[in-house]
């Protein structure tokens, strides 16, 4: 079996290390002015609602993401509270249920 070059092996990692680091700092540059669920095609990928998302030219189609450079999309995500209340108020409803169909209590419960 043939034996490997020390010197020449770790010549080949740190080439790899740097062309993986050139990578990462473009796309950390890219993620401050690019949407992140935005893919090539200017389509929203996200799975959630997003205030720049633009119906479809097509029903099957994905989301068209309208956000702009300038825009920080960070923000434009949907933060309702009462959204939020009623997503927990559900989330608990439906776990109430199911443990009481299993014949147990939540033992989280604090009895309010």
């Amino acid at each position: 079996m043939k034996k490997t070059d020390k010197a020449a092996y770790q010549k080949r990692l740190d080439r790899i290390a740097d062309l993986f680091s050139g990578m990462v700092a473009q796309a950390e540059v890219q993620s401050q002015h690019r949407c992140p669920y935005r893919n090539r095609h200017d389509q929203c990928t996200a799975k959630f609602r997003c205030r720049n998302q633009r119906p479809p030219a097509a029903d099957d189609d994905p989301a068209i993401c309208a956000h702009d450079a300038e825009l920080e999309y960070r923000s434009a995500w949907e933060t309702d509270p009462s959204n939020y209340r009623r997503a927990k108020a559900k989330i608990k409803k439906i776990k109430t249920a199911s443990l009481a169909r299993r014949g147990r209590q939540d033992p989280g419960e604090t009895g309010d």
